[in-house]
Protein backbone atom coordinates (compact mmCIF):
# COMPACT_ATOMS: atom_id res chain seq x y z
CA UNK A 1 0.00 0.00 0.00
CA UNK A 2 2.86 2.28 0.78
CA UNK A 3 4.43 1.71 -2.40
CA UNK A 4 1.42 2.57 -4.12
CA UNK A 5 1.57 5.95 -2.55
CA UNK A 6 4.77 7.04 -3.21
CA UNK A 7 4.28 5.49 -7.03
CA UNK A 8 1.46 7.68 -7.47
CA UNK A 9 2.77 10.87 -5.90
CA UNK A 10 6.38 10.14 -8.04
CA UNK A 11 4.26 9.95 -11.39
CA UNK A 12 1.97 13.15 -10.85
CA UNK A 13 5.21 15.19 -9.27
CA UNK A 14 6.81 13.95 -12.89
CA UNK A 15 3.94 15.04 -14.46
CA UNK A 16 3.50 18.36 -12.83
CA UNK A 17 7.29 18.93 -13.45
CA UNK A 18 7.23 18.10 -17.33
CA UNK A 19 3.90 20.62 -17.36
CA UNK A 20 6.15 23.64 -15.86
CA UNK A 21 9.10 23.19 -19.05
CA UNK A 22 6.46 23.04 -21.34
CA UNK A 23 4.72 25.97 -20.10
CA UNK A 24 7.92 27.85 -19.79
CA UNK A 25 9.32 26.88 -22.95
CA UNK A 26 6.14 28.32 -24.61
CA UNK A 27 6.41 31.26 -22.71
CA UNK A 28 9.75 32.03 -24.09
CA UNK A 29 9.12 31.15 -27.66
CA UNK A 30 6.06 33.02 -27.47
CA UNK A 31 7.91 36.35 -26.03
CA UNK A 32 10.82 35.46 -28.63
CA UNK A 33 12.89 34.16 -26.44
CA UNK A 34 15.86 31.75 -25.82
CA UNK A 35 13.87 28.15 -24.81
CA UNK A 36 14.98 26.73 -22.06
CA UNK A 37 17.48 23.91 -23.76
CA UNK A 38 18.94 26.86 -25.16
CA UNK A 39 19.60 28.59 -22.04
CA UNK A 40 21.25 25.68 -20.23
CA UNK A 41 23.30 24.97 -23.00
CA UNK A 42 24.59 28.43 -22.83
CA UNK A 43 24.50 28.55 -18.84
CA UNK A 44 26.95 25.11 -18.92
CA UNK A 45 29.78 27.76 -21.21
CA UNK A 46 29.21 30.27 -18.65
CA UNK A 47 29.91 28.17 -15.92
CA UNK A 48 32.91 27.22 -17.45
CA UNK A 49 34.23 30.83 -18.03
CA UNK A 50 33.13 32.47 -15.07
CA UNK A 51 35.46 29.93 -13.40
CA UNK A 52 38.44 30.79 -14.88
CA UNK A 53 38.06 34.66 -14.91
CA UNK A 54 37.50 33.78 -10.87
CA UNK A 55 40.51 32.32 -10.90
CA UNK A 56 42.34 34.87 -12.76
CA UNK A 57 40.71 37.89 -10.08
CA UNK A 58 41.74 36.00 -7.55
CA UNK A 59 45.86 35.99 -8.29
CA UNK A 60 45.33 39.77 -9.49
CA UNK A 61 47.98 41.76 -7.62
CA UNK A 62 46.56 45.26 -7.80
CA UNK A 63 50.17 47.27 -7.40
CA UNK A 64 49.91 48.62 -11.12
CA UNK A 65 48.53 51.89 -12.03
CA UNK A 66 47.21 50.36 -14.75
CA UNK A 67 45.60 47.22 -12.64
CA UNK A 68 44.04 49.60 -10.79
CA UNK A 69 42.51 51.88 -13.35
CA UNK A 70 40.98 48.11 -14.74
CA UNK A 71 39.22 47.88 -11.72
CA UNK A 72 37.98 51.56 -11.39
CA UNK A 73 36.53 50.45 -15.16
CA UNK A 74 35.06 47.28 -14.15
CA UNK A 75 33.28 48.74 -10.99
CA UNK A 76 31.91 51.82 -13.43
CA UNK A 77 31.05 48.85 -15.81
CA UNK A 78 28.99 47.14 -13.12
CA UNK A 79 27.32 50.81 -12.17
CA UNK A 80 26.17 51.52 -15.44
CA UNK A 81 24.78 48.12 -16.41
CA UNK A 82 22.67 48.08 -13.50
CA UNK A 83 21.84 51.80 -14.11
CA UNK A 84 20.33 50.63 -17.63
CA UNK A 85 18.78 47.25 -16.55
CA UNK A 86 16.83 49.15 -13.89
CA UNK A 87 16.02 51.37 -16.89
CA UNK A 88 15.23 49.10 -19.55
CA UNK A 89 15.85 45.30 -18.77
CA UNK A 90 13.52 42.84 -17.85
CA UNK A 91 11.29 44.37 -20.47
CA UNK A 92 11.22 48.17 -18.76
CA UNK A 93 11.65 49.48 -22.04
CA UNK A 94 8.21 49.29 -22.80
CA UNK A 95 7.01 51.66 -20.27
CA UNK A 96 9.93 53.85 -20.81
CA UNK A 97 9.74 57.10 -20.03
CA UNK A 98 12.35 59.95 -21.51
CA UNK A 99 11.35 62.77 -19.37
CA UNK A 100 11.83 61.09 -16.26
CA UNK A 101 15.29 59.07 -17.13
CA UNK A 102 16.65 62.14 -19.03
CA UNK A 103 19.00 62.76 -16.56
CA UNK A 104 19.90 59.50 -15.40
CA UNK A 105 20.71 58.64 -19.26
CA UNK A 106 23.08 61.81 -19.06
CA UNK A 107 24.57 60.84 -15.90
CA UNK A 108 25.48 57.65 -17.71
CA UNK A 109 26.77 59.73 -20.42
CA UNK A 110 28.95 61.26 -17.53
CA UNK A 111 30.40 57.93 -15.86
CA UNK A 112 31.17 56.62 -19.42
CA UNK A 113 33.39 59.64 -19.90
CA UNK A 114 35.10 58.68 -16.81
CA UNK A 115 35.40 55.40 -17.43
CA UNK A 116 37.72 56.43 -21.03
CA UNK A 117 39.72 59.17 -19.10
CA UNK A 118 41.27 56.10 -17.02
CA UNK A 119 40.58 52.86 -19.32
CA UNK A 120 43.97 52.20 -21.13
CA UNK A 121 42.15 48.72 -23.22
CA UNK A 122 41.06 50.48 -26.68
CA UNK A 123 38.56 47.60 -27.05
CA UNK A 124 37.17 48.56 -23.90
CA UNK A 125 37.53 51.81 -24.79
CA UNK A 126 35.64 51.61 -27.85
CA UNK A 127 32.56 49.85 -26.36
CA UNK A 128 32.26 52.38 -23.88
CA UNK A 129 32.28 55.05 -26.75
CA UNK A 130 29.67 52.51 -28.92
CA UNK A 131 27.50 52.61 -26.04
CA UNK A 132 27.95 56.78 -25.09
CA UNK A 133 26.69 57.11 -29.10
CA UNK A 134 23.99 54.78 -28.68
CA UNK A 135 22.60 56.68 -25.85
CA UNK A 136 23.20 60.51 -27.43
CA UNK A 137 21.52 58.76 -30.34
CA UNK A 138 19.06 57.74 -28.66
CA UNK A 139 18.07 61.00 -26.25
CA UNK A 140 18.49 63.00 -29.61
CA UNK A 141 15.55 61.11 -31.80
CA UNK A 142 13.80 59.66 -28.25
CA UNK A 143 14.46 56.34 -29.34
CA UNK A 144 14.48 53.34 -26.85
CA UNK A 145 16.15 51.25 -29.16
CA UNK A 146 19.44 52.98 -28.63
CA UNK A 147 19.02 52.83 -24.86
CA UNK A 148 18.29 49.01 -25.57
CA UNK A 149 21.52 48.81 -27.41
CA UNK A 150 23.81 50.73 -24.61
CA UNK A 151 22.24 48.01 -22.11
CA UNK A 152 23.30 45.06 -24.49
CA UNK A 153 26.89 46.31 -24.75
CA UNK A 154 27.30 47.21 -20.83
CA UNK A 155 25.74 43.84 -20.45
CA UNK A 156 27.96 41.68 -22.39
CA UNK A 157 31.22 44.12 -21.11
CA UNK A 158 30.09 43.39 -17.25
CA UNK A 159 30.33 39.67 -17.85
CA UNK A 160 33.59 39.62 -19.75
CA UNK A 161 35.29 42.39 -16.99
CA UNK A 162 33.60 41.73 -14.15
CA UNK A 163 32.19 38.26 -14.58
CA UNK A 164 28.88 39.15 -14.12
CA UNK A 165 26.92 36.41 -15.12
CA UNK A 166 23.10 37.69 -14.94
CA UNK A 167 20.85 35.93 -16.68
CA UNK A 168 23.25 34.11 -18.48
CA UNK A 169 22.38 35.56 -22.11
CA UNK A 170 25.47 37.08 -24.54
CA UNK A 171 24.52 39.64 -27.28
CA UNK A 172 27.92 39.22 -28.83
CA UNK A 173 28.15 43.06 -29.57
CA UNK A 174 31.51 44.09 -28.17
CA UNK A 175 34.73 44.69 -29.21
CA UNK A 176 36.42 43.51 -25.99
CA UNK A 177 35.81 39.46 -25.01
Amino acid sequence: MKSKKVAFILVYSLIALFGVVIAVNWYSVIQGEETIEEYLEEEEVVEVITVSHEEEVEETDLSSEAEQSEVASGEIIADVHAELNSLVGWNRYRGFSWGRNEPRLEGIVEDLETMLEIETNDARRKDAQRTIQAIQKALDGSDVEGVRLAHKIMHDLDFYVNGNVGDGKRYGITEYQ
